[in-house]
């Protein structure tokens, strides 16, 4: 969808975005999975670690968006 004054260049960013958001949201649901089942405390800092990226990214991710 192109609202208003939008180019479709932007529109093509805004979806691409809209998409790597997802794709973040749905790593951090698996990361979140695996922690739940780990028990090794070293896969464990390695997960959170991954985590806080992915956390990271989402951010940025709704940053860039709101541009």
């Amino acid at each position: 969808m192109v609202k208003e004054g939008e180019g479709e260049t932007e529109a093509t960013g805004s979806i691409a975005l809209q998409n790597l958001e997802v794709t973040l949201l749905a790593k951090v649901q698996t990361i979140q999975n695996r922690i739940e089942h780990e028990e090794n405390p070293e896969e464990l800092q390695k997960l959170n670690t991954v985590l806080s990226g992915l956390l990271e990214n989402i951010e940025r991710t709704r940053k860039t968006k709101k541009t």
